[in-house]
């Protein structure tokens, strides 16, 4: 797992033709419900192939990515290289770990793919909050990446301004930069980290600069 704005982004390597570059039908809970459908079943069929150790594979991603690759791309219009998809499931998992160790990790894992690489349902109806530091050279790439797209985002300082730091870290469990908070015009929120991520979500959701109505 990368800190959060690390050199690495799962969303800049999904497949061209697939999942969050093309506007889907389906929404957010039909989504939930399909990721942790496959989850589940994946979880399941895991189990059975090493029964012999309990279900204890050091290698369970690896294991994971084979059978989910194609189900997620048919199903959940989500369509990964299998070494990304091995990150994102790898990221989940300690995600998880780091910030809610007694939920179900199916729902966890669906909540974390949705968050991080699933399109906006509203996009226009959007408010974008961008948490960073100004001294954070993957925060100041994502403010490039905002100026040059003509985005309308408020600017969330985290050393100036401590009670945005005690917002992040009372969500995250830690206030590690940049994150995108997403809110959705029923007051839903989503957090996504990741300088490479974000910019590739403002990208493919607001287009060329001008193209926003923020």
């Amino acid at each position: 797992m990368w800190p959060a704005g690390g050199p690495y982004s799962a969303a800049s390597e999904i497949l061209a033709d697939g999942g969050t570059n093309r506007r889907e039908t389906m929404s957010h809970s039909e989504l939930h419900s399909t990721l942790t459908d496959l989850f589940q079943a994946t979880g399941e069929a895991h189990h059975v192939a090493f029964a012999a150790t309990d279900g204890v594979d050091p290698d369970w991603s690896i294991w994971y990515a084979d059978h989910l690759q194609e189900p997620l791309a048919e199903k959940a219009k989500m369509s990964f290289h299998k070494s990304n998809l091995i990150y994102c499931l790898m990221n989940a998992d300690f995600e998880q770990t780091v910030r809610a160790p007694d939920s179900k990790w199916t729902d966890f894992y669906a909540d974390e793919f949705i968050t991080r690489y699933a399109p906006s349902e509203t996009p226009a109806k959007d408010k974008l909050a961008l948490y960073y530091l100004a001294t954070c050279p993957f925060c100041i790439r994502v403010l490039s990446a905002i100026d040059r797209l003509g985005v309308d985002v408020e600017l969330r300082e985290i050393h100036e301004h401590a009670k945005f730091r005690d917002e992040l870290i009372g969500v995250r469990g830690r206030p590690t930069v940049p994150v995108l908070r997403i809110t959705a015009p029923g007051g839903e929120n989503r957090w996504m980290p990741e300088s490479a991520d974000i910019i590739a979500y403002l990208e493919k959701t607001y287009g060329e600069p001008g193209s926003s109505e923020h």
